[in-house]
């Protein structure tokens, strides 16, 4: 039984850095593609506008985590890039 209940630990284990790299993966890489199709598309402004948010919140992040420290900044920064990303990926 003990070795069951190991088994299904180690399943646990490889199930969250499975879900945590798609995870990343997709906060990464989708921007990336949402900025890529919108200069493909000629659509200049929303394309400056999240890649240029993306860019801050990166920085701003690095920043945070060199102070060990996270700031106000960093958490309305992030939750304004992920709004703007989900509404420029609606229209």
């Amino acid at each position: 039984m003990k070795r069951l209940w190991q088994l299904f630990d180690g399943l646990d284990a490889i199930e969250l850095v499975v879900f945590g790299c798609m995870a990343a993966v997709m906060l990464v890489g989708g921007p990336l593609w949402l900025v890529a199709d919108f200069v493909t598309k000629q659509r200049y402004l929303p394309a400056g506008v999240l890649g240029l948010l993306w860019v801050i919140c990166i920085v701003v992040g690095v920043r945070d985590f060199r102070r060990k420290r996270l700031s106000w900044l960093t958490g309305g920064l992030s939750v304004g890039w992920f709004v703007t990303t989900l509404w420029l990926s609606m229209v």
